[in-house]
């Protein structure tokens, strides 16, 4: 094992360790992890256009996430239009943030605000932690293993322009470790889990966090940056550790929602 392997391995234990607990029992902790991680992401969406601070537009953001996230289903669909209509006229009237900025922004921001809805969603409809670790253990499972097999088989480059260090080989090594390992834990620890739905995520949700990176990446390249941030050692800032929960989490709310939760 490298060294840079090692970093990266040790901080997401200690990440780990920290958050996994957070997860289990939710309430004031959860709350506090949930809101630090929408203003860092906030600051790193507001920093894209020329990686500088924007402390104006991250407090902008932060609270428009922070307010969509906890509002009725009745009022969401008013709320994200005025919040669209509030990015492109800072785009109109400061030139500096372009409409490819104003775009990016928005995408970041919704798919925030989709995946805190599934938080909130988990934990109110008695789901909880537990099935919080299960979408956790889909995502990351797939993604550690990606790095594993793609750092010691990978020889079939994915799509080189836009992550040039991701191989078949490393995607369909995680994807089926993220598959199994994520329904035995469902299986056996989330009884309050319907079994379809169990199957559904396991198959869907390690895929989608596949993507979830690779549309992030697919930002970075556009702007030129290899990480969002320089938070955490070996993994980057706050969006390059949880890309792909994110889209996992957004794509689980909407399982959630077709199941009748």
């Amino acid at each position: 094992m490298n060294k840079k392997m090692l970093i990266k391995s040790l901080v997401g234990l200690i990440l780990a360790a920290a958050v996994i607990p957070m997860f289990l029992y939710g309430g004031i902790a959860l709350q506090i992890l949930v809101l630090a991680a929408v203003m860092l992401t906030a600051y790193e969406t507001a920093s894209l256009p020329d990686q500088k601070p924007h402390w104006i537009m991250t407090l902008f953001l932060g609270a428009a996430v922070e307010l969509m996230s906890h509002m009725p289903d009745t009022q969401f669909a008013c709320a994200a239009a005025l919040f669209l209509c509030v990015l492109i006229i800072i785009c109109l009237f400061h030139e500096p943030f372009t409409i490819d900025a104003a775009v990016y922004t928005y995408f970041i921001s919704m798919i925030m605000v989709l995946a805190i809805q599934c938080i909130n969603r988990l934990y109110s409809c008695g789901l909880g932690g537990m099935v919080m670790l299960y979408v956790g253990i889909a995502c990351f499972v797939c993604d550690t293993g990606a790095y594993f097999f793609g750092s010691f088989l990978g020889r079939h480059k994915m799509i080189p322009r836009v992550s040039p260090n991701k191989t078949w080989e490393g995607f369909i090594g995680g994807y089926l470790a993220g598959l199994v390992i994520s329904y035995l834990f469902g299986k056996f620890l989330c009884p309050a889990l319907p079994q379809t739905l169990l199957l559904a995520g396991s198959v869907v949700l390690p895929a989608v966090g596949a993507v979830g990176d690779l549309a992030f990446s697919l930002i970075k390249r556009r702007y030129g940056i290899k990480d969002y941030g320089s938070l955490l050692p070996g993994h980057g800032g706050a969006l390059d550790r949880i890309d792909s929960l994110l889209f996992c989490l957004m794509v689980f709310n909407a399982m959630l929602v077709f199941w009748g939760f």
